[in-house]
């Protein structure tokens, strides 16, 4: 490692905007994608909170085993 490794500042987190409150997390889980005609899909986020109203994650009916 090097010094200038050492002293340099930590990038900034990836941020985003959650599809249902609107709050910018640093902790954005994917709830969706949108394909489009032209250019990249449209990726679409929520907060940790809000995330388990569009599927993402295990669900109480899951089976752990």
């Amino acid at each position: 490692m090097t010094r200038e490794g050492l002293l340099t500042s930590a990038p900034e987190p990836f941020t985003a905007p959650c599809v249902h409150c609107g709050r910018t997390t640093t902790a954005p889980v994917v709830v969706g994608v949108t394909e489009r005609a032209s250019g990249p899909p449209m990726v679409q986020y929520a907060c940790p909170q809000d995330a388990a109203r569009y599927g993402a994650g295990p669900s109480p009916e899951d089976e752990i085993g």
